[in-house]
């Protein structure tokens, strides 16, 4: 027969494991966002060389330049930098400094994490805004050279936002509900995993 301790620490115990599955269900569907960003960057980063390319190819060889390359290729890269952006959110691969969260002591280390998390959500959400009131203004014009809106190459800023806010959200979800769950193998190991 269970008395109360047994009860309660089975209970906590039930509850942890609940805790870590759903801290394990976020960082699964986070990697599954990781992947699909990464194929679309390095489609983004195949077509932009091929495009570069064949500018060079007409413009040099053939001596008949393509009107629409280079802008082709801008646009490309636009895309290319704001996804990038995000996959190196979520796999903190962007440079850091770090005097300060060097010489904290061990007990505000979380602190500082949370607060670097919740900073990234921030700019992650004013991307979102001001990139859905630059879609707004957008919306009519077209580009130079090539017949499509402008709403395209601009809709990059506020997926890249979108993007941001969900790596950080993810990150302090689980930072908060399991916190040993947060370092698995694509963290330490990198992006090769992921390619």
């Amino acid at each position: 027969m269970m008395d109360g301790k047994d009860r309660e620490g089975t209970t906590q115990a039930t509850e942890m494991t609940r805790m870590e599955k759903l801290a394990r269900g976020l960082m699964f569907i986070d990697d599954i966002v990781l992947k699909i960003n990464l194929f679309v960057c390095s489609s983004l980063l195949l077509a932009a060389v091929i495009v570069a390319g064949l500018g060079v190819i007409f413009r040099f060889v053939l001596h008949d330049s393509l009107s629409w390359s280079d802008e082709v290729a801008s646009y490309l890269f636009v895309w290319l930098t704001c996804l990038g952006a995000a996959a190196g959110v979520k796999l903190r691969a962007h440079p850091e400094v770090r005097v300060l969260a060097d010489r904290v002591p061990a007990a505000f280390a979380p602190l500082l994490k949370d607060f670097t998390d919740c900073a990234i959500l921030g700019l992650g959400a004013v991307f979102v805004m001001f990139g859905s009131d630059m879609l707004a203004l957008m919306g009519t014009e077209t580009a130079a050279s090539i017949p499509i809106s402008m709403i395209y190459p601009y809709l990059s800023i506020p997926v890249c936002g979108g993007l941001l806010v969900f790596h950080s959200l993810v990150r302090i979800v689980v930072s908060h509900l399991a916190p040993q769950a947060q370092t698995n193998a694509a963290m330490v190991e990198g992006v090769s995993e992921h390619l």
